[in-house]
């Protein structure tokens, strides 16, 4: 039996996406629409299968079979985005968030509406102390 890991391949995280987006059971073709229509990625069935084979083992998908087999998440994508982010925080910024939200706005334009949110957001941060 595989261990289950929690990292995935950029193509697994899409995947994984395109059955988050759904919110609800997706069939593979269902799956190889959305990778096509939205990611611009056209996998053949038996790739996207493979991908979802390995999701399943990782513990992110399980799947029902009815007349044609449905995939849903068993993780859910905030709990995924939070690993994530941590993850990245602690490996490219030393577990500092300031220094990860400050590459952030440095990569990023931020406008002024979003400068203002993001201290809403830290300032009420120090009401939960």
């Amino acid at each position: 039996m595989k261990v289950k890991r929690s990292e995935l391949s950029e193509c697994e995280v899409t995947v994984m996406k395109c059955i988050w987006d759904a919110k609800e059971p997706v069939t593979c073709a269902q799956i190889m629409e959305t990778l096509k229509e939205k990611y611009g990625l056209d996998y053949k069935s038996s790739t996207v299968y493979t991908f979802l084979k390995t999701l399943r083992e990782k513990g992110f998908v399980s799947c029902e079979k009815k007349d044609l087999t449905y995939y849903m998440a068993l993780k859910q994508e905030d709990e995924y985005r939070k690993e994530v982010l941590k993850k990245t925080k602690n490996f490219w910024f030393g577990g500092s968030p300031s220094k990860l939200l400050s590459a952030l706005v440095e990569a990023e334009e931020i406008s002024e509406k979003e400068r203002k949110e993001l201290k809403r957001l830290i300032d009420g941060m120090d009401r939960l102390d």
